[in-house]
C-alpha cells in the first residue's frame, strides 16, 4: 500500500482530517488491485511496494516539496535555531559571515537521481489509488453503519454538514484528479521508457506498456489519430484489449497472418519494406515504391481498424448507440474492402509477404481461371475456324459436276 501516513492523505487533500489510515486500508487496496496493478504491471507494481518501504525508512517525508534524508533531518534538528532572529537581522544588515553561520544545506543533491525518480511515481500512484478510492467510496465514508441503530450520517464538530451537491462536486473532483494523475503516470513511465529506462523492463510487461509493438495502435497518439480519445493515455490503455481483438478477428482472416505481421512491424520501425526475391532488386526505384505502397496499405488498415474498434466502444443512448454502431461497422467494411482491393492491385509491391495470404490465393486463383476460360476460348475459336475452313474446302469440292470430279467416268 503507498498510503500510510496522515501527512500524505494531507498531501492529497489539505483539507483531510483523517486520523487512522489503517482504516482506509481496505478501501485503498482495492484501488491498487484493480487500477494501479494493471497499469503497471504486476512486477513493477511489486517493485513499487518494496521501494515504499525502503524510501519511508531512508527519507523523513516522500510527500514533502523537499526530500531531506533521514540522517540528515536528525542533524539538522540537533543544530541550534535559537539565533535566528539575530541571524535574520545580521544578513539584512550584511553583516553575516558565512563561517559564523553555515548555509541551509541542499537535501535534494544528496538524493540520487533514481531514488527521485522513485519517488515521483510512487506519488503518482498515491494520487490515482487516493482519488479514486474518494469517487468511488464517498457515500461509503459518510455513512456509520451500526447494530444499535442501522445508518446513520458521520458528521464532525466544527464543521458545516456538506449539502448533496457539494459530495457530488467532490466525487466528481475526485474522478477527474485520478483520471489526470493516470495519465501523468503513463506520461512520465513513457518518458522514463525513451530516456533513463529505471522502470522499462519492469513495466514493459504490463498491458499499459506505452508502445504495443504487436498492434497498428501502438502509441496513444496514432490511436488519436484514426478515433477521438482527446488525446489520453488513459483512454487508449482502456482499448488495447478492443485494438487486439478487432485486429485479429477482423484484419487477420482477410488479409492473413503474414502480411499483417509485416505491416505492423513496417508501421513500428517506419523502414522500407524489403523489395521482391528479382535479379534486379537492388534498384532503389523499386525500394521507394515499396514504400509508398506499405504507406497507404497501413493507413487504410489503420481507417478500417479505427471504425471497427469505434463500433464496440459507445456511450451514448441505447437507440443512438445502435445506429452508431451500424454506421461504424457499415464504414468499417468498406475501408476494409478497400484495404483488400488495394492489395489486390499491388501484390507484386508487396514482396514475398503477400505470398499465400487468402487475397494472394484468391487473386491467382481469379487469374489462373481467367487465364484458363481465355485459353479455352482461343482454343475454341480456333477448333471453330478450322471447321469453317473444312466446311468450306468441302462445299467448294462438291459444287462441281460429277463428270468433272472424275475424269474417269466421262
Amino acid at each position: 500500500m503507498f498510503i500510510t501516513s496522515q501527512n500524505e492523505i494531507i498531501h492529497l487533500m489539505p483539507t483531510a482530517r483523517w486520523d487512522r489510515v489503517d482504516q482506509l486500508k481496505s478501501y485503498l487496496e482495492e484501488e491498487e488491485r484493480t487500477a494501479l496493478e494493471p497499469l503497471l504491471g504486476e512486477a513493477l507494481y511489486h517493485h513499487l511496494c518494496n521501494e515504499y518501504v525502503r524510501l519511508t525508512q531512508e527519507y523523513e517525508d516522500i510527500t514533502a516539496e523537499t526530500v531531506i534524508p533521514i540522517h540528515k533531518a536528525k542533524e539538522d534538528a540537533s543544530l541550534p535555531h535559537a539565533d535566528i532572529t539575530a541571524r535574520m537581522d545580521s544578513i539584512a544588515s550584511g553583516e553575516f559571515q558565512s563561517a559564523s553561520f553555515p548555509l541551509e544545506p541542499e537535501y535534494n543533491r544528496e538524493v540520487p537521481e533514481k531514488d527521485m525518480q522513485t519517488i515521483m511515481l510512487i506519488r503518482y500512484c498515491q494520487q490515482i489509488e487516493f482519488y479514486r478510492m474518494l469517487s468511488h467510496k464517498a457515500g461509503l465514508l459518510t455513512v456509520s453503519f451500526n447494530e444499535g441503530g442501522g445508518m446513520n450520517v458521520v458528521s464532525a464538530d466544527g464543521y458545516d454538514g456538506a449539502d448533496e451537491k457539494a459530495k457530488d462536486r467532490v466525487v466528481k473532483d475526485a474522478f477527474m484528479s485520478a483520471g489526470r494523475s493516470t495519465d501523468s503516470l503513463l506520461l512520465f513511465l513513457e518518458a522514463d521508457a525513451k530516456h533513463e529506462r529505471y522502470f522499462t523492463d519492469l513495466w514493459q510487461e504490463a498491458d499499459a506498456f506505452y508502445l504495443h509493438k504487436d498492434l497498428l495502435f501502438q502509441t496513444a497518439r496514432i490511436l488519436n489519430e484514426y478515433l477521438d480519445i482527446k488525446g489520453e493515455r488513459a483512454a487508449y490503455v482502456s482499448l488495447v484489449r478492443d485494438i487486439r481483438f478487432c485486429q485479429n478477428t477482423y484484419l487477420k482472416p482477410r488479409i492473413g497472418l503474414k502480411l499483417l505481421k509485416a505491416v505492423v512491424e513496417y508501421a513500428n520501425l517506419g523502414l522500407p519494406c524489403p523489395p521482391p526475391n528479382d535479379e534486379d532488386s537492388s534498384d532503389s526505384g523499386e525500394e521507394v515504391l515499396d514504400s509508398e505502397v506499405y504507406d497507404e496499405l497501413v493507413v487504410l488498415l489503420r481507417t478500417a481498424l479505427g471504425f471497427y474498434v469505434e463500433s464496440r466502444k459507445m456511450t451514448i443512448g441505447p437507440k443512438e448507440e445502435r445506429m452508431a454502431r451500424r454506421d461504424s461497422m457499415t464504414d468499417a467494411q468498406q475501408a476494409m474492402a478497400a484495404a483488400c482491393e488495394f492489395v489486390a492491385e499491388h501484390l507484386d509491391a508487396l514482396g514475398e509477404a503477400v505470398i499465400d495470404t487468402p487475397i494472394y490465393k484468391e487473386v491467382r486463383a481469379r487469374e489462373a481461371k481467367e487465364r484458363w476460360e481465355r485459353e479455352h476460348r482461343e482454343q475454341a475459336e480456333e477448333r471453330r475456324h478450322r471447321k469453317a475452313l473444312h466446311d468450306g474446302r468441302k462445299k467448294l469440292f462438291t459444287a462441281f459436276p460429277a463428270t468433272h470430279r472424275n475424269p474417269e467416268t466421262k
